[in-house]
């Protein structure tokens, strides 16, 4: 089994259509809704697993089918 590979901010700034400066106030906190992150050292990475949900869970906050 190969491990997962963690997106890094700019990765998933161009799949959500953001700034990577959006990416990371969201994954720090200092902004909602909370996306979920992984600290390594002072590096951020991110789940796609977990931005996936990130998305849905934006979709029904905002009223819309997942």
């Amino acid at each position: 089994m190969q491990p997962e590979r963690l997106l890094t901010p700019k990765e998933v700034a161009d799949w959500l259509a953001v700034s990577p400066a959006w990416v990371l106030d969201h994954a720090s906190g200092r902004r909602r809704p909370y996306l979920p992150s992984v600290k390594l050292g002072k590096a951020v990475r991110f789940r796609s697993e977990e931005v996936n949900e990130f998305i849905r869970e934006c979709a029904r906050l905002n009223g819309q089918a997942a």
